[in-house]
């Protein structure tokens, strides 16, 4: 099952790739290696999967239609363990609850001990998934919930609980730093300003990271990108000690908030819009349901916090 799983997630990421590379880089694997899989797959099923010339890539009908039939088969498999659970012993079954990144990281403990609480029967596994890759594992049975960005698929349940705000981490080294003017909100004639700043970004396979690019590329602004990272937290450290501006969230910043000089620039929801939610898959089980709800609880919670709601 497990090669039928990875090509599963090979011909689904296709998708929203443009090359064989971008494919590599978004599963964390090398681009040889996934030409490989893709070989034999094609050889084993006798027909070409993926249009590669011209680009982007394209998946062919056939792909399309293995695709929709490895999503069924590890749907099956799933759910064969998920209706077994039952009868297993309870040290052995778990509720997967995916996040964002970095969210269990950064709150894994706060989750845990919140869920276990009002479920202390229950097992849980806290995982990090990139929104590109959750929907696919939401779809497939592979975890079982997702605390995280709002998702637009008519076999999952996204039920939104706040939009999230996020901000220019404008340090002191940046010319658009001011020392009178803290914390502003962003108008679009700010925007034009941030043109060829330097900035630190995420990487590209991350799908926050093409938001901002996308709201940038739309208002004619250029990023001078001189570090790329895996997470928001490692984002934040590195802009506020002065390497670049940086798209983060308030609750990132706010550690370095008298001790690095630096300004908070508000983004409009009308420019960069991310609504969070708790999703699961529409035949979930009613305990899936109960938990989603304390998520949901949880979040909203958080959004409080945060000032959002």
């Amino acid at each position: 099952m497990a090669r039928e799983q990875l090509i599963y997630q090979i011909l689904s990421i296709s998708k929203s790739c443009r090359s064989i590379t971008d494919i590599a880089n978004r599963l964390y694997l090398s681009q040889p290696y996934v030409s490989k899989e893709i070989h034999q797959a094609e050889v084993k099923y006798h027909t070409k999967l993926l249009h590669r010339k011209p680009l982007p890539i394209k998946l062919t009908r056939a792909g399309e239609v293995i695709l929709e039939s490895l999503e069924k088969q590890l749907e099956l498999q799933n759910q064969l363990l998920i209706d077994l659970a039952p009868f297993r012993d309870n040290s052995a079954s778990y509720i997967k609850i995916a996040t964002n990144q970095p969210w269990t990281t950064l709150y894994g403990d706060i989750i845990y001990k919140y869920l276990h609480k009002k479920f202390p029967s229950i097992n849980f596994e806290l995982t990090e998934v990139t929104t590109d890759l959750v929907e696919q594992k939401l779809l497939t049975r592979e975890i079982d919930l997702f605390a995280g960005k709002n998702l637009n698929n008519d076999k999952i349940v996204s039920n939104k609980t706040f939009t999230n705000r996020f901000y220019f981490l404008i340090p002191a080294t940046s010319s658009l730093y001011s020392k009178t003017n803290y914390m502003r909100i962003l108008t679009k004639r700010d925007l034009t300003k941030f043109n060829n700043q330097n900035f630190v970004s995420l990487t590209d396979d991350s799908f926050f990271q093409k938001l901002v690019d996308h709201m940038l590329i739309d208002n004619n602004v250029n990023q001078g990108k001189v570090l790329k990272v895996d997470n928001h937290v490692v984002g934040t450290n590195a802009a506020a000690q002065g390497a670049g501006i940086f798209v983060t969230g308030y609750d990132f910043a706010e550690k370095w908030i008298g001790k690095k000089p630096f300004n908070l620039v508000e983004i409009p929801t009308t420019l960069l819009n991310f609504d969070i939610a708790v999703s699961y898959h529409y035949k979930a089980s009613t305990l899936i349901k109960e938990i989603a709800k304390s998520l949901e609880a949880l979040e909203e919670a958080y959004g409080k916090k945060l000032g959002i709601i």
